[in-house]
């Protein structure tokens, strides 16, 4: 029986990455095995992301999203799925958002995702009023975010910030294969009434 009745846990993964890399499938397994549906979200040529093409595949992929769902995001798919969610939530309300080195403003090391970023800009005061629970995760020495801009995404979703001491950028070249510290808040959220 599962502890997230009619819900489920969405998992999307970063840029230059798939389902199947990093801690990603070990999280799938984890609630798996505690009796929660959870599901890894395929986001198209994460090499060369395009936004109209990542909303495309968030429309067909988190169709069955609920007030009991929530959302696990990492890297770029922050703000996909923030677009995304501006957009739906104006039908539907979410248990939980959970955000992984988030940013929403262009990364002056990487220009290649500025225009990603411009196309997917979101209203903040939609995700704030209709997702219960907002939670964004940095790490000091992320090679790829600056931490005040990860520090301004929260801020923007009124969300709690969580440290991951020594994380990178939450990727398995950053000794995440998997996520314990995320596993138990997931945990924590999920057996929560938040109603």
């Amino acid at each position: 029986m599962s502890h997230n009745s009619n819900g489920k846990v969405f998992i999307l993964h970063c840029e230059n990455a798939n389902p199947e890399q990093h801690w990603y499938l070990w999280l799938e397994q984890q609630l798996k095995s505690e009796g929660i549906a959870a599901e890894r979200i395929f986001l198209a040529d994460s090499n060369h992301p395009e936004a109209e093409i990542w909303q495309t595949c968030l429309e067909t992929q988190l169709q069955d999203l609920n007030e009991q769902s929530i959302v696990v995001a990492h890297g770029l798919s922050c703000i996909a799925v923030a677009h995304f969610l501006a957009k739906r939530l104006q039908q539907t309300q979410l248990k939980a958002c959970l955000f992984i080195a988030a940013f929403n403003e262009p990364i002056p090391k990487f220009p290649e995702y500025d225009e990603f970023i411009k196309h997917s800009n979101f209203t903040s005061a939609v995700i704030r009023a209709n997702v219960k629970r907002r939670l964004v995760f940095f790490s000091t020495n992320d090679p790829i975010v600056p931490v005040p801009l990860t520090f301004k995404f929260s801020n923007l979703l009124n969300a709690q910030l969580i440290e991951a001491v020594q994380a990178g950028h939450f990727r398995i070249e950053d000794g995440y294969t998997m996520f314990p510290q995320l596993f138990q808040i997931l945990q924590t959220l999920i057996n929560a009434d938040l109603s």
